[in-house]
């Protein structure tokens, strides 16, 4: 246990102490997020480029484990070609983002770079190869490599789009990289538990500056880089335990930004269209506009992602996923709820507030 807790502090502190380095340089380049006053709802133009923070906080305790001697580090060696990909990758998706960040890049072209690298990891043996499901050994044969590449571009891609308020994608990550890790334990799966160990250091020492009102915004390097980070490790754990459960599980802990690009690209093919077309329909803009807080909006969506923490959790200790389905079935329930009893109360207030402003004298 010393070790992961060496990994979290060393990860958060390397990502508090640059962050403030990477806002600094940020500001002189003139490398700022301006606000739009449709999707991006900040109202002040802010630095980007976190992700490289976020980034560098992740690997140092990983690079510093290969570079040290003791049983985590021999079983990063001994797995050293999945390894290497696994950073290479990372590397490659952090300097997509930074172009991004910086110039732009089109959905096609992102989308180009994600294949190759979900290419990769496949090459490397981080794919999805088969699952065991209802007694039978499904063998995914062919489709093996564009389920890899789908999956991978689709969580990058969720994370990314999540990414719309103060705080909440870094929020998102903690609590996805903590259900990681409590999993992770469970099937002492140690290198995974370090990994996601050390993504959690390295996204709070990002938020300590990014939560409401943020100084710096993580950008598509950051975003995209955590969605890939996600992508690997539920690779990498696919392989050891294929099972329909253990696929699910990181489903469940990347609950919210999943099901809100499931339901984008849904309402965008009903409305004809692109899939990848920007819009404000996204669950935290939905939550703005319904009359919260920003920063309610964020705590909201943080108290929803500590239920699916909670439904991965119970589903991989009981290997039944029915707990999960009532658990996540009930949080939906009560979220409709609160949003319409919100309503309600708002729709009897405002003919009130009119009830009480006294009549306008007519002109003499």
């Amino acid at each position: 246990m010393r070790s992961y807790l060496v990994a979290f502090l060393l990860a958060l502190g390397v990502s508090a102490l640059l962050t403030p380095m990477v806002l600094g340089a940020a500001r002189r380049l003139r490398l700022f997020d301006a606000p739009d006053g449709v999707r991006k709802i900040h109202t002040t133009a802010t630095p980007r480029l976190g992700g490289i923070a976020i980034a560098a906080g992740f690997f140092a305790p990983i690079i510093g484990l290969v570079l040290y001697t003791n049983k985590f580090a021999v079983n990063l060696q001994s797995d050293i070609v999945r390894l290497t990909l696994f950073i290479a990758g990372g590397i490659a998706i952090l300097l997509l983002g930074l172009v991004d960040d910086i110039r732009g890049v089109g959905a096609w072209g992102k989308l180009t770079v994600q294949t190759g690298v979900g290419v990769a990891l496949w090459y490397g043996g981080l794919s999805f190869d088969h699952i065991f499901i209802f007694g039978h050994d499904l063998t995914f044969g062919v489709l093996s490599l564009p389920l890899t590449v789908v999956w991978v571009a689709g969580i990058i891609n969720a994370m990314n789009l999540i990414d719309g308020l103060d705080g909440l994608a870094a929020g998102v990550a903690f609590f996805a990289a903590f259900s990681l890790f409590l999993i992770s334990l469970i099937d002492g799966n140690t290198m995974l538990a370090l990994f996601a160990a050390a993504l959690a250091g390295s996204v709070l020492g990002f938020l300590l500056y990014n939560f409401n009102p943020a100084l710096i915004f993580m950008g598509d390097s950051g975003s995209m880089t955590i969605g890939y980070v996600f992508a690997a490790c539920a690779l990498w754990s696919a392989g050891k335990r294929s099972t329909a459960v253990s696929l699910a599980l990181p489903i469940l802990a990347l609950g919210l930004p999943i099901f809100d690009t499931l339901f984008a690209f849904g309402r965008r093919a009903v409305r004809g269209q692109s899939p990848f077309e920007s819009d404000r329909g996204h669950i935290h803009h939905r939550l703005v506009d319904s009359g919260f807080s920003h920063r309610q909006s964020v705590l909201l969506l943080y108290l929803l992602c500590c239920i699916f923490t909670g439904a991965a959790v119970i589903t991989r200790a009981t290997d039944d996923p029915v707990y999960s389905v009532v658990l996540v079935s009930l949080t939906i329930v009560v979220f409709v709820a609160v949003r319409a009893v919100r309503s309600h109360f708002e729709g009897h207030a405002a003919p009130a507030a009119e009830e009480l402003t006294p009549p306008t004298q007519p002109d003499a």
